[in-house]
């Protein structure tokens, strides 16, 4: 059966950022976390979301508001 990849989108503040894309995937009974840059076309993978928005607010999107996950739109 497939199902299709599901992906969150990042907010800093009110602020949809746009090219980045967080997707949850089952890796050996636990969820990793690919984290994919539209427009670079690259791609890191996490073994929590915490880490993975760390890694973002460090090296992808440069803001001082905090980060939070949610739906695209």
């Amino acid at each position: 059966m497939e199902s299709k990849l599901r992906k969150y989108c990042i907010y800093a503040g009110g602020e949809w950022v746009d090219t980045i894309r967080i997707h949850p995937v089952p890796c050996d009974g636990m969820v990793r976390y690919v984290v994919r840059h539209t427009e670079e076309e690259d791609m890191w993978i996490f073994d929590s979301l915490s880490e993975a928005l760390e890694f973002i607010m460090r090296e992808l999107v440069a803001t001082d508001r905090p980060l939070r996950v949610g739906e695209c739109p």
